[in-house]
């Protein structure tokens, strides 16, 4: 889980997860990725380490290094997704584990069966560690926009890749602006 200055939400984006896994019974390690906060964050993670018992072993907080990766990188899903012991892994946002988790099972499910290999929903990615490796390295963001390039990502390395529950993204704005770009700002071209 990467996350910046989000003081106000990473404690309890971190308790919402480990509760939610506890919950589907699964073993689980918590990756919290600094990606250069400024804000208190790190402590509110700490604080919430030493408070949670599950988290006292589970949760461990990576700092991204200024000489591996430059200042605000937004690399966070890289360097959890490369520092991860488990099989599969589970990439969303602190402020995406802030909303309901019901896609998780089935995506889940999915990706522990070998159904496939990376699971994409409208919300995070879950994806089986191993086979996506070579898919992490090299893209930053967050969002819909860092999802569609992992899935991109997948299917040209010929891994098996499913969107379920994810919606048909609308292209038009997409179209307005190329066309307002083109006709330059006055509109009339």
């Amino acid at each position: 889980m990467p996350f910046g200055d989000d003081e106000d939400i990473i404690g309890a984006s971190v308790q919402r997860v480990a509760e939610h896994l506890q919950r589907c019974g699964l073993e689980f390690e918590l990756l919290a990725v600094d990606e250069d906060s400024g804000d208190n964050s790190q402590a509110v993670l700490t604080l919430v380490r030493s408070r949670h018992g599950v988290l006292q072993q589970a949760l461990s907080i990576l700092k991204t290094r200024p000489r591996s990766l430059p200042t605000r990188s937004r690399r966070g899903y890289e360097l959890g997704a490369r520092r991860a012991g488990g099989r599969v892994v589970w990439l969303l946002s602190a402020r995406a584990a802030l909303g309901p988790f019901d896609d998780f099972d089935a995506a889940y499910a999915e990706v522990a069966a070998g159904a496939c290999d990376l699971v994409e929903t409208p919300r995070f990615i879950v994806a089986e560690r191993l086979r996506c490796r070579t898919v992490f390295p090299g893209v930053a963001g967050r969002g819909p926009r860092y999802r569609r390039r992992l899935v991109q990502r997948a299917q040209t390395r010929g891994l098996a890749v499913s969107t379920a529950g994810a919606r048909p993204r609308p292209r038009s704005s997409w179209v307005w602006r190329r066309l307002l770009a083109v006709r330059g700002s006055d509109g009339l071209g």
